[in-house]
């Protein structure tokens, strides 16, 4: 019997918190900066689950100086996930599979000292969580362990690519143009439906 895609993705992020703790130990929460190193996907990863993909990433150097005090001035402050598979073709303008984007949004409770996170998946909520730590809130924003993202039938065929961006903030050009600041792709090698595992090859 298959468990619920909701229920699934509260494990998944459950599961997140404990194995991205090493992978986040050597990285103070507040002393990141976009400003000298770009924020980037890192260690992308996907494997199949019967028909669905489960993906897992990080963000990394996403959380500057800017980004602490806007979620601790309370407003809703986070990243939104584009996640894509795409199938392998010369000369098609839309190559898309499949696509999903995951939002997360985390809020600071002052009288608390409680950070909210919120989890939507295509606009729709699926979880939440409470974390009370600078360090737990990073992994919940930016850390993400077999989360399932993309159904994919193994009658397709031909070679696919997944890919993962994210999208950092909003800003406006030249005082009058609005416009979002986006990480650069990041894909897996190339694989067939129905290979079990693959992992990144690099920014695109």
């Amino acid at each position: 019997m298959r468990v619920p895609w909701a229920g699934r993705l509260i494990c998944a992020l459950s599961l997140s918190s404990v194995l991205g703790a090493d992978i986040l130990a050597a990285q103070p929460p507040r002393e990141g900066s976009t400003r000298n190193h770009k924020a980037g996907i890192a260690a992308l990863s996907v494997v199949r689950d019967g028909a669905e993909l489960l993906v897992s990433f990080r963000l990394d150097r996403a959380l500057d100086e800017r980004t602490w005090e806007k979620i601790e001035s309370g407003l809703p402050t986070g990243f939104t996930y584009d996640i894509q598979v795409q199938r392998l073709r010369r000369r098609w303008f839309d190559k898309r599979v499949g696509a999903t984007r995951l939002q997360v949004v985390a809020m600071y409770n002052a009288l608390t000292r409680e950070y909210l996170v919120n989890f939507k998946r295509d606009g729709e909520l699926y979880a939440s969580r409470v974390v009370t730590s600078a360090a737990d809130l990073e992994r919940a924003l930016t850390v993400f362990d077999k989360l399932p993202s993309i159904e994919m039938e193994d009658e397709l065929a031909g070679r696919f690519v997944l890919r993962v961006r994210a999208e950092l903030r909003s800003r406006t050009r030249l005082g009058l143009i609005p416009d979002r600041v986006h990480t650069a792709w990041v894909q897996t090698q190339p694989f067939p439906p129905f290979r079990r595992s693959v992992r990144e090859t690099g920014a695109k």
